[in-house]
């Protein structure tokens, strides 16, 4: 069988899904593709695209951003030149910019069978822009010519819903996790990691891993976390992510007087090294697909501050034992949340997340799932004589 994954993004979490997934299939003896994009791109993205090539693989750079421009055109071209060359049985798309490109190919002939990850629909945020109604009209009619892979009950219920999308033609399947890479650490291991991250050894550090956008809605944690601070003046907040808010939340910073108390990075080449190194994990999104940062916290044994917003009910909806929420942009509920949280690092008592990760959300599960998918749609197809061994996780 011959897959061709098309991904805009090469950093953050819908990068780390597409990369796990690559792995995974060549270990079962697919023989995989890569179209990508460097503008959003990681340290890791060309290591991915190297080893993608190493196993025989086609990789093709589609120069385009994640917004409409001219350059779609030419991706698609050269999208439609590399379909022809490799042939490949399924095409799996992800995010909006991927699926737009990988899913207009069947109207210039292409006949692979399609599959859809939106890691998240645009027209899922509460509050709708301008021209989220076209959006939803792409959406809902490229719906029609693939396979959507929802990550959640939310996602799902959007597609069938809103955009009208068959039911037969979306499956619902969540996101997986390595526990083995997203496992918590010895208390001496955590306090060196922070020292050499030039973190504080003893404080209590509260972790954001997302970019600074509109959908991650940091610009409501950094006011939460603010109110919280002002009741409990030990706790820190360790955020790593970057985005088109940077600006406006040093303002923030500067305006609310936490900046001995707010620590940043753009960037970790190694994720599990942020979830080693902080005591509690906070998400106030606006809507997701099924936020992979929230299960690698899961794996990682952390308490959690949760929004109560699309795309997280179904983790919210688990028996966890140490987590809170708040509606979307709630900067009290989410404070209380922090001051919760605080107050309960004092009692020693352990989380049940990492049960469930391991129980619920197993990551070579999930994949096996996504590759009974293609063989149930793509039966023809021919697989490699024999599976290579599942190399070690990248993350």
């Amino acid at each position: 069988m011959k897959a061709l994954l098309v991904t805009e993004p090469g950093v953050d979490g819908v990068f780390r899904y597409v990369e796990t997934l690559c792995h995974f299939l060549d270990s079962q003896g697919v023989n995989v593709n890569l179209a990508y994009s460097d503008r959003r791109g990681s340290d890791r993205l060309p290591k991915l695209v190297e080893w993608v090539e190493q196993r025989g693989g086609r990789t093709l750079n589609l120069r385009t951003s994640n917004r409409p421009s001219p350059s779609d055109l030419r991706a698609f071209w050269n999208l439609l030149r590399l379909v022809r060359a490799v042939r490949p049985d399924v095409i799996h798309s992800h995010s909006s910019k991927g699926g737009f490109l990988a899913r207009m190919l069947p109207f210039c002939g292409v006949r692979a069978v399609h599959f859809h990850h939106p890691h998240a629909y645009v027209g899922m945020r509460p509050k709708p822009g301008r021209i989220d109604p076209l959006y939803n009209f792409i959406e809902g009619v490229l719906g029609r010519v693939s396979y959507t892979i929802a990550v959640s009950s939310d996602e799902r219920n959007f597609a069938q819903r809103r955009l009208r999308i068959p039911p037969q033609r979306v499956h619902l399947l969540h996101n997986g996790v390595d526990p083995e890479v997203f496992a918590p650490v010895s208390p001496e291991k955590k306090r060196q990691l922070r020292v050499e991250l030039g973190l504080p050894p003893d404080r209590p550090i509260l972790g954001f891993i997302g970019r600074a956008s509109e959908q991650k809605d940091p610009l409501t944690l950094y006011r939460a976390f603010a109110r919280a601070a002002a009741e409990r003046p030990d706790v820190v907040l360790f955020h790593v992510g970057k985005g088109e808010l940077d600006g406006e939340l040093e303002r923030l910073i500067a305006e609310l007087g936490i900046r001995e108390r707010v620590i940043r990075r753009t960037y970790m080449a190694t994720p599990a090294t942020f979830y080693r190194v902080v005591d509690g994990f906070i998400l106030t999104s606006r809507y997701e697909g099924f936020s992979l940062a929230a299960l690698e916290a899961l794996a990682a044994d952390l308490p959690m501050i949760l929004s109560d917003a699309p795309g997280i009910t179904d983790l919210l909806a688990r028996s966890l034992s140490h987590a809170w929420k708040a509606p979307p942009g709630d900067v009290e509920g989410f404070a209380r949340g922090i001051t919760a949280w605080r107050d309960r690092l004092d009692d020693g008592s352990v989380p049940n997340h990492r049960v469930i990760a391991e129980t619920q959300f197993d990551i070579v599960e999930k994949n096996a799932a996504v590759l009974e998918l293609y063989r149930r749609y793509a039966p023809r197809a021919e697989y490699a004589s024999s599976a290579r061994e599942l190399p070690p996780s990248m993350a």
